[in-house]
């Protein structure tokens, strides 16, 4: 059950993150195309470009906990006995952890707060709770990540402790 609930989570957020900066990419050089080769421009383009990247960064930082791209001082880490770089990578990840939970709290009061003064998007007519549904949803994704390697960090022993094993998965 948790194998399929892993599954579907990583297909929709690489999906989100493909999806959105296809398009975002599609409509901006559609966009510089009409400006320069017709002297037109598609009036609603740089807002859509522009959620859609923002949409796209933030599925893709969440999905970088799961794979360890996030930057971090790994070489300390590798160089330092396997208990200390172990206490100190979960020390690391539950001081990001509580920030990331803050990012969903502050994320959730900026949809509801949108969506209760109603405000639109200027060109494309979206709720702009809509448009920040983004980051509560991100969050999240990001705050199970870094739950999911803490778990990961407890349940190794100290000696067998290494950090590209549990960050990147090898």
């Amino acid at each position: 059950m948790f194998d399929k609930i892993e599954k579907t989570k990583d297909i929709l957020v690489t999906s989100v993150m493909m999806i959105t900066m296809s398009i975002a990419t599609l409509v901006a050089f559609t966009n510089v195309v009409l400006r320069y080769v017709f002297n037109m421009s598609l009036v609603w383009a740089g807002e859509l470009t522009s959620y859609l990247f923002i949409w796209s960064a933030l599925f893709g930082a969440a999905y970088g906990f799961k794979i360890g791209m996030h930057i971090g001082v790994t070489a300390l880490i590798q160089a330092i006995r396997p208990k200390v770089a172990k206490y100190i990578l979960t020390v690391s990840l539950i001081i990001t952890l509580i920030f990331m939970m803050v990012m969903v709290k502050w994320g959730y009061d900026l949809v509801m707060f949108n969506k209760m003064i109603g405000q639109v998007s200027v060109d494309l007519g979206i709720p702009f709770w809509v448009i920040y549904l983004c980051v509560p949803i991100a969050m999240i994704i990001a705050v199970y990540e870094i739950l999911v390697k803490i778990i990961q960090i407890i349940r190794t022993p100290g000696e067998d402790f290494h950090y590209e094993t549990i960050m990147k998965g090898h």
